[in-house]
Order: C-alpha cells, then structure tokens, then sequence
C-alpha cells in the first residue's frame, strides 16, 4: 500500500510529526510518499492509496476535494482543537495502520456541494460554500431562487449553502440545524439576516440553488475565498458528483462530538 502523507506545514511541528509517522507505516511494511501541497497530490503517479492528513479540519478541507477527484481515502490525525473530521490521534496512528492492514475498518462517504458561478464550475466543497458581502458594514442584498422558485430576497452578512458535513460548522454558528451525515442534503442558512421570515431550510441534494447578489461580494468554499461576485453574476450550488471518503474504525455520535468539542 502506498500511503501519502500531508499537512499544514506552516505549523509548528507538522513536519516533525510527519516525519514520526512515515517512518512508523514504513516499519509495518508500507511505502511512504511526502506530499507537501495541494499540487503535489495532483501530480503524485500513482494516487496513493491512502491520505494521511495531519491537522485540525482546516488542514483537511484543503486536501479533500483533490482527494474525492482522485478517489483517494483521507485519515485524519487530529492536532486542532475542534477535529470533527478527523479519526485519530497521533498515539493511535501505529494501531490505524495494522487495523487498515486486516481490512478492519470501514470507508463512510460524505457529499459535496459544487459551486458554480456563470455557468463555469469553480470547486467541490466538503462544508459549505459561502456568499458575503464585500465590505465589513453594511448588508447585502441576495435574491435566492431553489429549482427556479423564487425563495425570497435576503439582506443579511450573507448566505451558507452546506453539506450534512458542514451543518456543524459555519451553518451551525449562524444558527443553522444538524443535519445526520446519514442525510443527503442541502442546508440554507442566512448570516446575521435582516430579513427574519426567511429561517434556514433544507433541500434535496440534487435541488440546484441560484442566488444573486445586488451589490459587490464574494464566494468562498471550505473557508477559501474563490472569487469576487456582482450583480450580473449567478452562482449555482448543487450536488457534486465527487464523494469524500473517510477511513472510519468506530461509529461516529454527531451530537456526542457537539457536547465534546463545542462545550
């Protein structure tokens, strides 16, 4: 098996961890590959077969999408604070690796959102793709539409469309609901609306979302600012046709993993 190992190298002690844990999976018999950025999982020939991230959920979101292209399984190796994402911690490392080996394990896939703005495709996005305003004071205003139906009109901070996955994160803070990673769907959710008779909604994943902001924005996907948006622009989110595969050796409780990190 050959193993790829990434992470936020910008940290401290991310390349020394990295290091601890190639010469470990290359003790049980395993080839190791260093990736050091986005780029070079992009080009690595062959694809690993496994991606070992090291990091907090940050550091994951940014491999994730290249690693659903290239239908590469992620174990997360939780160094953050919060770790929703991640399986383990750097001390069970050794354990994952001759667990993989027996093919005790399993591989739960988590959808995501492609962001689309004019038609053109701009990212597949594990938690959420975001549409802000521009300026910090102020409101914008975004007219949404859901399978060509008018939603209504928003003056709000901006819009959150995410994943069952990211129901936890942005959309959970601007006082959007948990949605079970069981349940595809999508999740609407305003930021610091104006506008107060449009609350969150939940969607089918394969509705396709269209909104249009009257004034200068932007768009971000997984925390990563993708472009700059006007009022002529369109941005659409629907369901990616890209899955997200996890290495998972235990069942995941969402709610106990809400008490645990977010207490």
């Amino acid at each position: 098996m050959k193993i790829g190992f990434a992470g936020n190298l910008e940290k401290e002690g991310i390349a020394e961890y990295r290091i601890r844990l190639m010469e470990q999976a290359s003790a049980l018999g395993e080839k190791t590959v260093a990736l050091d950025t986005i780029a070079a999982l992009i080009a690595e020939q062959p694809a690993p077969d496994l991606l070992v991230v090291i990091g907090g959920d940050g550091t994951l979101l940014r491999f994730a999408s290249i690693a659903a292209q290239r239908d590469i399984p992620l174990l997360g190796v939780n160094l953050g604070r919060i770790g929703f994402l991640s399986e383990i911690t750097l001390d069970e490392f050794n354990e994952a690796i001759i667990q993989i080996q027996r093919g005790d394990y399993r591989v739960e896939e988590r959808m995501t959102l492609l962001c689309s703005i004019n038609g053109a495709p701009f990212a597949s996005c594990l938690n959420d793709v975001l549409i802000s305003k521009q300026s910090f004071s102020g409101t914008i205003q975004i007219d949404m539409y859901c399978d060509g139906q008018s939603v209504g009109s928003v003056f709000s901070d901006g819009i959150i469309a995410s994943t069952p996955t990211g129901s936890t994160a942005y959309n959970l803070s601007a006082g959007g609901p948990v949605v079970t990673q069981n349940l595809d769907s999508i999740i609407v959710t305003t930021v610091c609306s104006h506008t107060l008779h449009i609350r969150p909604i939940v969607s089918a994943p394969d509705a396709i979302w269209t909104f249009h902001v009257n004034g200068e924005g932007f768009v971000s996907g997984d925390g990563i600012k993708l472009s700059r948006v006007n009022p002529n622009d369109c941005i659409s989110i629907t369901r990616s046709d890209r899955r997200v595969r996890f290495i998972r050796f235990r069942e995941q409780n969402v709610f106990e993993l809400i008490r645990q990190k977010l207490t």
